[in-house]
C-alpha cells in the first residue's frame, strides 16, 4: 500500500466516520485524514471512536499542518459536513488542495457540488450521492461511563459518482476518483446518467428525512403500511413533479428503486434529520421541503405535503429551541 492515495475527510458526523472506518483497514495510518480545527481535533483524539463497538484510531490533523508544512496535498477530499457549516470549513478543504486534488461532496440536497465548486473551481469536482447507510454516531455521556463517540451501522451503503454533462474533462475525473476508489475498496457505482441520480436521491430523503422526523421515529416508522409511509411517498411524488420541471425526468421505476432501498435498511436506525432533531441541532430543512417549495413555486406547481413537513418540522426546531 505504499502507493495508496491521500485521502481527507472534512467533517466527522455520521458519514465522515463511516467512510472513515471503511477506508481506515485498507489504508496507512498517515494517508487517510480526519481534517479538523485544533479544538475539534483535540476533543477527537481525546474521546477516541468505537465502531461497532470496536475501538478504531485514526490520524487527525489542523489545516495549518498540511500542505504548508511538509505534508503532501491529498489526492481527494471527501466532504461530510452539514450544507449549512459548509462555508465555514471551506478554509479546511482549501488547506489540503494541491494542483490535481479533487472533491466529492456527501452532502445532502442538491446545491453543495456549486458552493465548492465557486469557492475551488469546477475542475476539482465530482458528482456523488451518498446512498443505502443507516450509520448513527453518538457522543460520549460521561455520566453513563461513556467516555468515546460511538459509530453504529449495519448497512455502509456506498458513494455513486458521476459526470453531470457530456464534458470529456468532467468525465475523466469520475474515472480517477473510480479508481482511486478502486484502489482503496471504498464501495461505490458509476451512474451514467447522474442528474437523475441526484435528484433520486433528493426525491428518498426529502420524503424520509422529513417524515421520520415529524413523526419522531426510526425507518421502520415508513416501512410499515399506515399514515406516516403515505405522507413519505407524496412528499417523494412531489419531488417528482418538480424535477420533471427543471428538465430531469424521474420515472415509476426510478419511484420504486429508491422505495427498496429505504424498505431494506434497518429498521432501528434514523435518518440524518431525525438524528439532529433528536441531539437538538439545528436541521437541513431548507435543503429538503424549503427546496422543493421554492422551485414548485418558480415553475407553479403545488406542494402541500412539503408544507406541512417545513411547518410542523419548523415548530419541532421551535420546541427544542424553547427547551
Amino acid at each position: 500500500m505504499n502507493d495508496s492515495p491521500i485521502i481527507a475527510i472534512v467533517g466527522f458526523g455520521s458519514l465522515g466516520a463511516l467512510f472513515a472506518s471503511i477506508l481506515a483497514p485498507n489504508m496507512p495510518f498517515e494517508n487517510l485524514r480526519i481534517v479538523a480545527d485544533t479544538d475539534r481535533v483535540n476533543r477527537y483524539q481525546q474521546q477516541g471512536l468505537l465502531v461497532n463497538g470496536e475501538p478504531l484510531t485514526l490520524n487527525y490533523v489542523t489545516p495549518n499542518e498540511s500542505p504548508h508544512s511538509n505534508l503532501s496535498p491529498a489526492d481527494l477530499v471527501m466532504v461530510c459536513t452539514k450544507f449549512y457549516q459548509l462555508h465555514e470549513v471551506l478554509p479546511l478543504i482549501k488547506s489540503q488542495l494541491g494542483a490535481n486534488t479533487l472533491i466529492v461532496s456527501a452532502l445532502n440536497g442538491i446545491a453543495s457540488e456549486k458552493v465548492l465548486a465557486n469557492a475551488f473551481g469546477d475542475e476539482r469536482i465530482v458528482y456523488c450521492v451518498a446512498q443505502q447507510m443507516d450509520a448513527m454516531k453518538n457522543e460520549p455521556h460521561e455520566k453513563n461511563g461513556e467516555n468515546a463517540s460511538q459509530l453504529i451501522y449495519r448497512d455502509h451503503g456506498q458513494l455513486v459518482i458521476g459526470a453531470m454533462t457530456t464534458d470529456n474533462a468532467e468525465r475523466a475525473r469520475v474515472q480517477q476518483v473510480d479508481a482511486l476508489f478502486n484502489q482503496v475498496n471504498f464501495p461505490h457505482s458509476v451512474s451514467d446518467d447522474m442528474p437523475r441520480q441526484l435528484w433520486g436521491k433528493l426525491m428518498l430523503n426529502t420524503g424520509v428525512n422529513q417524515t421520520v422526523a415529524l413523526y419522531q421515529g426510526t425507518f421502520d416508522t415508513v416501512q410499515q403500511a399506515g399514515e406516516a409511509r403515505e405522507m413519505f411517498k407524496a412528499a417523494m411524488r412531489e419531488v417528482m413533479a418538480v424535477a420533471h420541471a427543471e428538465g430531469v425526468t424521474l420515472t415509476e421505476e426510478d419511484f420504486k428503486k429508491w422505495l427498496a432501498i429505504m424498505d431494506a435498511l434497518d429498521p432501528k436506525g434514523m435518518p440524518s434529520m431525525r438524528q439532529d432533531l433528536k441531539a437538538g441541532r439545528r436541521c437541513e430543512l431548507d435543503l429538503f421541503a424549503g427546496t422543493i417549495r421554492e422551485l414548485g413555486d418558480k415553475h407553479g406547481i403545488d406542494t402541500p405535503v412539503n408544507d406541512t413537513l417545513y411547518e410542523g418540522i419548523s415548530a419541532l426546531m421551535a420546541n427544542n429551541q424553547s427547551g
